[in-house]
């Protein structure tokens, strides 16, 4: 099981047919098995199998074979293929938020490990080593990539751009910026992001698989877009930081400062003969996951719906639509990833999907009956907090209500974690998975 406290949280047959459904997500991106049952290496030739077609690249032509990995889940899935790639391996790089049990040591791959969401010293040195490998590349060398979500925050290049990178990755994040503007603006901060690691491993061949965890899989935005052509200009970053700064810049941010962040904006590479030799790969992303519970549920004798696999806006009302949908017998499913915006007074713990949790159980027109269930988690077990999520049924609203817990102050408070931490309702996950956004199941019976 990759829900660790699955057997607590099944108190009742609906509630242990919701975890079953979200076990099955969980199953269908775990890293170690979704490489190795997608990436094959027969006769000297690398085949791909991504979420959309396959592909093959014959080793034969190249003199040398590198490795990158940048976001949450690379060390595991670079040493899933390092695995495969055996001795075909020259060298490898991988910068995580932590590093993965192994069996085996591949004395070839280095893992390293920097922090999320808010990058740190230890972010730059790591990049910095990623940046000298690409940097040494030849025309006859390959270079494969993973790049996977959280590597907007891990992968920070510079002293310069830590300070920067902080500072908007902050007050966005608390104007309630979405990830395609935040993304937009760390872009123009990065000599890696928008394109850059293609431009510095220029003139290899470079292949990146993509792990998606952005709504509508823009690789171009996925971990802002390393080795993907940048269509977003500095105009673009410019126009976001004008945006949310200037409707709070008494409250949030000196003038002075916005017009520093807007001076050290830079253009990502336009040239295009940087891209001419990299091919992106839609490798993983969310669908995989639901299409996994769609099936079980079917199993389990319930007529799923995919109510939507781009699911955005305030966190808080991300789930009441489903609600005022979900019909008697039915399991409605959705992925995307949404907001919490947050203001100047001091706020509580959570994450997005507990406060999704919350927002509808705290919805008094349709209120939590004995024959529903709803959860909300994490794919890559880690909701802001050391939870992946929440689920919720009858039995949380009967258990606040005997402790004297009002759900509506937790939600004021962005309090979450602490409101189901309470009511024992806290999913707790293994960090196995691929991070493909945020997953949600409503059971009706």
């Amino acid at each position: 099981m990759v829900i660790t406290n699955f057997k607590n949280l099944a108190k009742n047959s609906l509630r242990k047919k919701a975890l079953l459904i979200a076990e099955a997500g969980y199953e269908a991106i775990d890293i170690t098995k979704t490489v190795s049952q997608k990436i094959k290496f027969q006769n000297n030739k690398l085949s791909i199998c991504s979420a959309m077609t396959c592909h093959s690249v014959g080793l034969d032509n190249y003199k040398n074979v590198f490795l990158i990995g940048i976001g949450k889940g690379s060390a595991l899935a670079c040493a899933s293929l390092a695995k495969i790639l055996d001795k075909k391996l020259t060298k490898g790089i991988t910068l995580d938020i932590q590093r993965p049990k192994l069996e085996i040591r591949n004395l070839k791959l280095e893992i390293l490990t920097g922090t999320h969401p808010l990058p740190s010293k230890q972010n730059v040195g790591a990049t910095q080593k990623i940046v000298k490998l690409a940097k040494n590349l030849k025309k006859d060398d390959l270079l494969i990539n993973f790049i996977c979500g959280g590597g907007s925050a891990l992968a920070c290049g510079s002293q310069k751009e830590l300070k920067d990178l902080i500072l908007v990755t902050k007050l966005l994040t608390k104007s309630g910026a979405n990830i395609l503007e935040l993304n937009t603006v760390r872009k123009h901060l990065s000599e890696i992001k928008g394109g850059g690691l293609a431009k510095i491993a220029y003139p290899a061949t470079v292949v990146s698989l993509i792990v998606s965890d952005v709504i509508g899989n823009d690789l171009s935005m996925v971990a802002s877009g390393p080795t993907v052509f940048d269509k977003t200009t500095k105009k673009d970053a410019e126009k976001v930081l004008s945006k949310y700064f200037n409707i709070r810049t008494s409250d949030v941010l000196r003038t002075s400062d916005v017009q520093r962040l807007i001076h050290v904006l830079k253009e990502t590479p336009k040239n295009k003969k940087y891209f001419k030799k990299v091919k992106n790969v839609l490798f993983v992303c969310n669908q995989d996951a639901v299409l996994a519970m769609n099936k079980r549920a079917k199993k389990l004798g319930f007529k799923p719906k995919i109510y939507s696999l781009v699911v955005k806006g305030e966190a808080r009302h991300a789930l009441l639509p489903m609600l005022n949908k979900i019909k008697v017998g039915e399991a409605l499913l959705a992925a995307g990833e949404t907001t919490v915006t947050l203001d100047n007074r001091p706020v509580g713990k959570g994450g997005r999907n507990m406060e999704a949790v919350l927002g509808a159980i705290s919805n008094f027109q349709f209120p939590i009956s004995k024959n529903l269930v709803l959860l909300a988690f994490a794919t890559d077990g880690r909701d802001n907090t050391e939870a992946a999520g929440a689920i919720a049924d009858f039995s949380t609203l009967e258990k606040a209500k005997k402790l004297k817990l009002e759900p509506e102050e937790f939600l004021d408070q962005n309090n979450s974690f602490d409101f189901f931490k309470k009511t024992g309702d806290l999913i707790f996950a293994k960090s196995k998975s691929f991070n493909v956004s945020d997953l949600m199941i409503i059971l009706r019976q």
